[in-house]
């Protein structure tokens, strides 16, 4: 397969960083490069019903439940709220320490190292995949988190306040 030429076709992704081509680039490409059924794997990571048939994404997903399980436990333990959480299968010790820095954090820090969590679990899934199948599957991921990071549009997001401003406004009721 083409899976080394495409790989290195591909700009490079740098964590918290603007990337180049856009996750809607990225399948535009995959799809005139891959057969239906591969685009159809490679894309299952945006439906969480799909996810667990592929391997690789189905690790990525058990690492997210210990993350978030994690954090729902940190938060009521915060709001001294006994709460129930299902347990996931995995706990993941990183996850842990890295839990421990985001208490002293921002929220835009802790997004951040939440995000670098992410990253740090893709470069070890890519470990033997370099040049393969799941390498693009790694890539799209990357690029899904990267996006938070896009340029915004100064006009598109004072549009969108506005417009939630005059949703809220048409909500009350004035007596």
């Amino acid at each position: 397969m083409m899976y080394p030429f495409l790989s290195a076709a591909l700009p490079v992704l740098v964590p918290a960083s603007v990337p180049e081509m856009t996750l809607a680039e990225f399948d535009s490409l995959m799809s005139g490069h891959l057969s239906g059924r591969l685009y159809a794997r490679m894309t299952a990571w945006d439906d969480p019903q799909a996810r667990v048939k592929v391997p690789l994404y189905a690790e990525m997903q058990r690492f997210i439940d210990c993350m978030e399980y994690r954090i729902a436990m940190l938060r009521a333990e915060k709001l001294k709220v006994n709460a129930a959480f299902e347990e996931p299968g995995e706990f993941f010790g990183e996850v842990d320490h890295a839990l421990s820095h985001a208490a002293s954090c921002g929220a835009l820090e802790r997004e951040k190292l939440l995000d670098a969590l992410l990253w740090r679990k893709l470069d070890e899934l890519e470990v033997g995949h370099e040049l393969d199948f799941y390498h693009l599957c790694i890539y799209r991921i990357r690029l899904s988190l990267l996006q938070k990071y896009a340029r915004r549009d100064e006009a598109a997001g004072r549009d969108n306040f506005e417009s939630a401003l005059e949703q809220l406004a048409a909500s009350f009721n004035e007596p």
